[in-house]
C-alpha cells in the first residue's frame, strides 16, 4: 500500500492509508454495515488491502483529538484493465451506520475517484446489490449511472446492479 500523508478535510474528520493494523475494526465495521453473504470475510478484506494495487482509505473521526480517534468509514478500489482500458473498480465503501448522512461516504468516494485518476483509469465500475436502494441513490448522486446487472451476484441468489461513471478528462 501506498503511504500518503494524513488529509484532514472537514473538522474532525481524517482520511489516511489503511495500515495492516486496521484490519480488525475494518472487518468489524464491514459485518455491520452488510449482511451475511455480502460482508466480506477477514481473509477477502485482507486480500484486497495488501494488493500491490488497491486504493484502500480510512476515515477517523477525532473530533476530541487524535488519540479518541474512531474509524468512521472506509474505502477499498482498484485499477483493472477491461478490454484493453484502464478501469477502477470501487470494492467497497463502508460508512459507520451512526455517521451516515454526514459526508464521510462522499469524502471517501472523491478521494478513491480522485486516486484512480491518477491511476489512469478512464472510468470506475462498481455493483451493488439491488436490494440497497440507498446505496444506488448515494452513486446516482455522484454520476454513477446503471449499465447492467449481474444475476445472482451475491450469494448466487441476490442480483447486483453495475453501476458506471467515466472520469472526464478535465480531472486527470
Amino acid at each position: 500500500m501506498e503511504v500518503r500523508s494524513e488529509v484532514h478535510l472537514r473538522a474532525g474528520i481524517v482520511l489516511r492509508e489503511i495500515r495492516r493494523e486496521d484490519l480488525d475494526a475494518l472487518f468489524v465495521l464491514d459485518q455491520v454495515c452488510f449482511r451475511p453473504g455480502i460482508a466480506y470475510s477477514r481473509t477477502e478484506l485482507r486480500y484486497f488491502l495488501l494488493h500491490p494495487k488497491s486504493i484502500s482509505l480510512l476515515a477517523e473521526e477525532c473530533s476530541a483529538g487524535p488519540e479518541s480517534a474512531r474509524i468512521a468509514g472506509f474505502v477499498i478500489a482498484g485499477r483493472v484493465f477491461h478490454e484493453g482500458c484502464p478501469l477502477g473498480h470501487i470494492i467497497t465503501i463502508d460508512v459507520d451506520p451512526a455517521l451516515r448522512g454526514r459526508g464521510v461516504g462522499s469524502m471517501l468516494m472523491e478521494m478513491a475517484e480522485h486516486r484512480l485518476h491518477e491511476a489512469g483509469a478512464a472510468s470506475i465500475r462498481l455493483e451493488v446489490a439491488v436490494d440497497n436502494v440507498a446505496a444506488q441513490k448515494f452513486y446516482l448522486r455522484h454520476g454513477y449511472k446503471q449499465t447492467g446487472r449481474i444475476r445472482g451476484f451475491y450469494m448466487g441468489t441476490l442480483d447486483a446492479l453495475v453501476m458506471e461513471k467515466p472520469l472526464s478528462a478535465a480531472k486527470r
